[in-house]
């Protein structure tokens, strides 16, 4: 298992590494390193204010999860533990430790294993359906600014339904015989099909989420604009808004640590889409790496005031449970 987790971690940082030397490379040290050693320090700040709105969102956001399916936390205990998760989020080597840190700590605050389960699943859910949305709503409007925009938004609309078609099969996974629940997996989808007809077929609930998801998306498209700003380059508010949430969508791949690489492509390569230079786009994607960092950090105050060494081995094990 140790061996198999050091493997796992190794390749990920041999493919964000080499991603981001390739990157540099093929743009050049000199242009990327000018581009983020003379950013605006007011913008950079500006950024920063903004990005710190983001853990205040997604706690919301979180709650409005947890709301649905009558598993409640206080805002402050939820704010906490989400902190706390984002911090995490940007330490570890996979994008979902936080994830796996915030589900043990409202499963060590006395809420129920199927409910945590349910609930990081629905977020994380939430997530990329409000990203897809957000995308799709902005291609009418910035497709003209886009250079081969058909494949474009052919590829936002597949990818689209493929979003409302899976999230459609986990809310009938229970439908399955139930001569399949003996089996553990089965029975926990069949926990999962109910909670997420609980919280997205409610009108209020699922509202309330995808209300909060997508203006979490819009608080990071906005932090990113502002990057752009700081870094003296013109890309419209409209363009940042179509062309950013795939790249977040792109980061979510579990193949680099923290996103960091599938990042840096993906920045560049979209929003060459808007005639972006490889250079500004690159400085543009390290910059908003260094900022979600350095918001997250507070997050690891807050672990530091447990008791760190149980915790974290409790943590694995919650880990290794949730798996089963």
């Amino acid at each position: 298992m140790i061996l198999r987790r050091s493997l796992a971690i190794a390749v990920k940082l041999i493919v964000s590494f080499g991603l981001i030397g390739v990157l540099v490379q093929a743009v050049g040290v000199g242009k990327a390193f000018d581009r983020l050693l003379n950013a605006d320090p007011k913008w950079l700040a500006l950024a920063s204010i903004i990005a710190l709105l983001q853990v205040v969102i997604c706690t919301l956001r979180w709650r409005a999860v947890l709301d649905g399916l009558e598993a409640y936390l206080r805002f402050t205990t939820a704010f906490k533990y989400w902190y706390i998760g984002a911090f995490f989020n940007q330490a570890l080597p996979s994008g979902a430790g936080g994830d796996v840190v915030r589900g043990y700590l409202a499963y060590k605050n006395g809420m129920a294993l199927s409910a945590v389960l349910s609930s990081l699943f629905l977020d994380r859910a939430a997530t990329v359906l409000a990203l897809v949305v957000l995308v799709a709503v902005m291609t009418p409007f910035a497709a003209a600014d886009l250079e081969n925009s058909r494949w474009f938004v052919r590829v936002v609309w597949m990818v689209l339904l493929g979003s409302l078609l899976g999230l459609g099969l986990v809310m009938v996974f229970d439908k399955t015989p139930q001569s399949w629940v003996k089996f553990r997996i089965i029975k926990a989808l069949h926990h999962l099909a109910v909670d997420a007809r609980r919280v997205m077929l409610h009108p209020f609930t699922a509202s309330s989420l995808m209300g909060w998801s997508v203006l979490g998306h819009i608080n990071l498209v906005l932090v990113v604009y502002v990057l752009f700003k700081s870094v003296d380059a013109e890309v419209s508010l409209v363009n940042c808004m179509l062309l950013f949430p795939p790249v977040l969508l792109a980061q979510v791949v579990p193949i680099s640590i923290a996103g960091w690489g599938v990042r840096e492509g993906a920045m560049v390569a979209v929003f060459a889409l808007v005639g972006v230079g490889a250079e500004v786009a690159l400085a543009v994607s390290i910059l908003y790496g260094l900022v979600m960092i350095l918001v997250s950090l507070p997050g690891a105050l807050l672990w530091l005031g447990k008791d760190v060494h149980v915790v974290t081995k409790d943590v694995e094990r919650f880990a290794d449970t949730s798996k089963q």
